[in-house]
């Protein structure tokens, strides 16, 4: 069985064109891996790449990095935005390379573009980072799915934001992976028709999906150390959560309170979400 893992950020993690990917995948009984985590980017991900994809031990690697690579905001063409490109380039070859050398295929993504508003958001990062993921392609002899140039020009009208002017509207989501399985030849042309709502037992895994998603999210990004330190138990993550959503209560901070509470409520769940998850997506691969 073809088995495809899809590794990138939040644009990978909220996992809406991947659940109709799948749909594509799985009449070919392929299954598919959401292994994005909010807030990741190429250099950081290599920290994870063994437990949270290779795990899954992929025939094929989806790779999209980018959009927390590279500064956001408009800060020219200096030393710093320069090194952060070169910091890019580097890493994406490296998680390249690693990825090859576990025997996995690999497809490489360009990032996908933000609506730029003039006050804080600009595309001439991504840019400069899709210029670098094309080069990497070509010089490996890769697939490469160039999202940026296919979305820009739909963005704030087909491809819709969210109102932090970063990620799609989940509706969008269908343009992206409408585009991907016609630029892998999966399709000959792009088919309008919304994939949202998602039939019963697609929502059903996705809900499962997310929930492994957020906790995977608070513990690479908010307890990135402990996470990524082998000598860390279980114990260990509890008490660090705990002692967070104390200080988070003192400071009223709304935002770590939800994550932190979602962890301890739910982190004792992983391993039945775990499996859970493999379930439904080896029935739904098996019963197309």
């Amino acid at each position: 069985m073809k088995t495809v893992c899809f590794f990138g950020d939040s644009i990978t993690r909220r996992g809406y064109w991947l659940a109709e990917v799948f749909e594509h995948l799985r009449k070919k009984g392929a299954v598919v891996w959401n292994c994005g985590v909010s807030g990741d980017n190429a250099t950081y991900s290599l920290q994870r790449v063994y437990t949270d994809c290779l795990n899954r031990t992929p025939d094929t690697v989806v790779v999209m990095f980018g959009i927390n690579d590279v500064q956001r905001t408009p800060d020219g063409v200096g030393e710093k935005h320069e090194a952060r490109l070169e910091k890019y380039k580097r890493s994406l070859e490296t998680l390249t390379d690693l990825l090859q050398r576990a025997g996995a295929s690999v497809i490489l993504c360009t990032a996908t573009p933000l609506l730029d508003t003039g006050n804080g958001h600009d595309n001439d990062g991504l840019a400069r980072a899709a210029e670098i993921v094309r080069a990497l392609a070509a010089k490996k002899g890769l697939p490469c799915v160039d999202f940026f140039s296919y979305l820009l020009p739909l963005v704030g009208k087909e491809y819709a934001m969210l109102p932090d002017n970063v990620h799609p509207q989940p509706e969008s989501h269908h343009y992206m992976a409408q585009f991907f399985v016609k630029e892998l030849g999966w399709i000959d042309e792009i088919d309008e028709t919304p994939f949202l709502p998602m039939c019963e037992e697609a929502q059903a895994r996705f809900d499962i999906d997310q929930k492994l998603r957020e906790i995977y999210f608070i513990e690479w990004n908010q307890m990135f150390t402990y996470r990524s330190d082998p000598t860390k138990t279980h114990a260990d993550m509890l008490a660090l959560a705990t002692e967070r959503l104390s200080a988070a209560k003192e400071a009223n901070d709304e935002l770590k309170i939800r994550w932190y509470t979602y962890y301890l409520e739910n982190v004792e769940k992983k391993l039945a979400y775990e499996a859970e998850l493999v379930k439904r997506t080896l029935e739904m691969a098996h019963g197309s």
